[in-house]
């Protein structure tokens, strides 16, 4: 006897659906596809294809977000959305924005349900405590099951991740969408159907069994507070002689300077809150930024949800965007300057030349949500095949933008499949951590041919070959690597293996990978490299000697050191500013204070100004002139800044707290203290940027009103 066709597999149910998707698309206006779709639901009605009344989640699965739900009980009257992802998979995260949005309009009250249905990829991925980490770093709210078997998967016939299902409130097959990029059509069908079940009275209202939310509630977030969330990226660097780690802290949606040796943060970048906004530190806002290069007094941030990449001027503490509109992008070539050119989902970043030995600074880009990676031109330079490209634009390096794991020394022929991590060597190659298809590639500057490494399968197509063994070449098996960080010295790669907890290290000239650190089991275990253990680590850095590396170790929201000489690992305590700019510790945020000026710089000492007095509280206005003395001028290309700061305790509000010079412009804040304090005092610091003569001549006229 033949076995039961999957309904998904079913010719004739794939007629109607795909009837049904090309009715929605030709149809000229919103009345018309409302119409198709309502057609579509009366025509399954009493359609026996479209019945599932033996579907149902798998007994004894891990919940998320919610107790265990039943389709037959619990769901029944509810119009149900089942979303099968995989928690790796850059397309998954693609759909979240659009299911988080369909809830938004139609809460459960409302009759609509979204459940995740988790079907894993690689086996890291059927573990519940990493699924669990997943749906709060991306703060899904709505319930998740672990179908860590794929039952659900098989029973309805599959294929591919994302695959979305809406069932009606009696269960019945009504629509399925694969991919993503539909999220207007999945909009529309819900609305619809939500309508029409309402008008037949077949809706079900109420909530359901353990609710589900954001934050804390039901696991949709971090149960206790920590100074970095789930941080993504790192890179070393150094300002004014002291040794710092830039961190992209990825779950709050922000960047941090660490210091090295005490850990303690010394400056934010984004106010917490996920957003686009350009602006100063704290008003700037990213969402889940990764990775981050710096150049100079510039630090480049991937905002990977934001579709764009960001500058921020570490000197004014102001933040910009460098490329991209903010909006998710399907284009796969480019070619527009800033902001007019569409991104997708950039992972990671490297700093370089041309490599075609026409000079230039260009900005590679890890586009993970298209499978490439592209280049950012920062000077006007001369290119491969000798094309010549202007500053500000973006353009795709190599990769076809087919998910899949083909090298090919025509760069526009080869494919990657979500590249999550990339660095340069001094000799003009690029390595890249080739996530879903766990290897290890290689990428010329001077042509953008690609070979492999370490990983992967013979057939490019062929995206499963993974696993955790120390070999050679193709014999060698990762499980998703994220990140990769080159030694120059030692001639070296060393590498993320996130899904096995692990990091290796990489001999290119051998193609021989090795375990250096981790057992392979997610743990926050500290020690010799052969006990130490991490879990999912997404990206690392080699310190100037390229003795010590540091590990974004993501899920254990923590930064790892690996001394590479003593062969041990350690954890650097990062430690949350005091943020508090109010004596009872609950007033807004301040930014982390650091010299405007090098240590060497000269100093003028204004006279200080008395306003009002008391001790009553109330506000103050104060504007100041910065005037230069006659035949000077701002010195060009500089940044000229200012800065409040405060003394601890005194202020309730400062806004804004610090702010770019511009010429023939006022500085103009505003200064709050609370009722009842004592006479209190704060510095305005300004840096202007002019010849060292004139500095003692130049005049800063300022004006008050108000009371303190």
């Amino acid at each position: 006897m033949a076995a039961e066709v999957p309904p998904l597999e079913k010719k004739y149910v794939k007629n109607k659906i795909s009837s049904l998707s090309a009715g929605i698309q030709v149809a000229e206006d919103e009345g018309a596809k409302r119409r198709e779709i309502l057609s579509h639901i009366k025509s399954v009605k009493h359609d026996g294809q479209f019945q599932l009344d033996d579907l149902e989640f798998p007994g004894g699965s891990a919940w998320f977000n919610s107790g265990p739900l039943s389709l037959s009980g619990d769901l029944r009257g509810k119009l149900v959305v089942l979303d099968f992802f995989t928690y790796c998979c850059i397309n998954c995260m693609h759909v979240l924005p659009d299911l988080a949005s369909l809830e938004r309009a139609h809460p459960v009250e409302d009759g609509l349900v979204v459940v995740g249905v988790h079907s894993a990829k690689f086996l890291n991925e059927k573990v519940s405590e990493n699924i669990e980490n997943a749906v709060r770093r991306y703060e899904i709210s709505h319930p998740v099951v672990n179908d860590s078997d794929i039952v659900l998967w098989n029973q309805l016939g599959v294929v591919c991740w994302p695959t979305l299902v809406v069932l009606g409130p009696s269960g019945r097959l009504l629509h399925y969408i694969i991919g993503e990029g539909h999220g207007p059509e999945l909009a529309l069908f819900v609305d619809t159907a939500l309508e029409y079940y309402r008008r037949e009275g077949s809706l079900a209202g109420g909530s359901i069994p353990g609710g589900g939310g954001r934050g804390g509630e039901g696991g949709g977030g971090v149960t206790e507070a920590t100074p970095l969330r789930y941080p993504g990226k790192v890179v070393c660097g150094r300002e004014e002689g002291e040794e710092k780690l830039y961190v992209s802290d990825t779950g709050h949606h922000r960047v941090v300077v660490v210091d090295r040796g005490t850990g303690a943060v010394t400056a934010e970048y984004g106010s917490g809150e996920p957003g686009l906004i350009d602006g100063e530190a704290q008003e700037a806002r990213f969402r889940s930024p990764q990775g981050l290069v710096r150049d100079g007094d510039n630090l480049y941030v991937a905002d990977t949800e934001n579709h764009v990449v960001r500058k921020v001027d570490m000197g004014s503490g102001s933040v910009s965007t460098v490329t991209g509109t903010g909006v998710q992008g399907n284009d796969k070539e480019g070619g527009g300057k800033e902001r007019l050119q569409e991104i997708s989902s950039p992972w990671d970043l490297a700093l370089g030349d041309s490599g075609t030995g026409g000079g230039g600074a260009v900005l590679y880009i890890a586009m993970a949500g298209t499978h490439q990676i592209w280049a950012h031109f920062l000077t006007d330079c001369t290119w491969i095949r000798g094309s010549q490209q202007e500053r500000g634009v973006t353009v795709r390096f190599t990769g076809s933008g087919e998910e899949a794991n083909r090298n090919n020394s025509y760069p526009h022929k080869a494919c990657f499949a979500q590249p999550s991590g990339v660095t340069l060597t001094k000799g003009g190659l690029m390595y890249v951590a080739d996530s879903e298809s766990s290897t290890v590639r290689c990428v010329s500057l001077r042509d953008g041919g690609v070979k492999a490494v370490v990983g992967g399968a013979i057939d490019p197509l062929d995206l499963f070959a993974y696993g955790d063994v120390d070999g050679k070449g193709r014999e060698a098996r990762l499980q998703h690597p994220l990140g990769v960080v080159w030694s120059e010295r030692e001639k070296l790669l060393y590498v993320a293996d996130s899904y096995n907890h692990k990091v290796k290290v990489v001999d290119p000239a051998t193609k021989r990978c090795t375990t250096l650190a981790g057992t392979g089991q997610s743990g926050l275990v500290d020690g010799p490299f052969e006990h130490a253990q991490f879990s999912e680590p997404g990206g690392l850095c080699l310190d100037p000697t390229e003795r010590v590396l540091f590990v974004a170790d993501t899920n254990n929201h923590a930064i790892r050191v690996l001394d590479l000489d003593q062969r041990t690992v350690t954890q650097l305590r990062v430690e949350a500013p005091d943020v508090s700019v109010t004596r009872s510790g609950t007033g807004p945020s301040a930014p982390g204070f650091k010299r405007l000026t090098g240590k060497r710089a000269q100093v003028v000492q204004c006279p200080p100004v008395t306003v009002g007095g008391g001790g009553g509280g109330g506000e103050v206005r104060l504007a100041l002139h910065v005037t230069l003395p006659p035949s000077t001028d701002w010195t060009s290309g500089a940044t000229s800044a200012w800065q409040v700061i405060p003394e601890p305790g005194v202020l309730e509000s400062c806004h804004p707290a610090r702010g770019v010079i511009q010429p023939d412009q006022d500085i103009s804040l505003t200064l709050v203290t609370a009722e009842g304090l004592e006479p209190t005092s704060s510095t305005v610091q300004v840096c202007v940027c002019v010849c060292r003569a004139c500095v003692r001549d130049m005049k800063v006229v300022y004006s008050v009103s108000g009371c303190m």
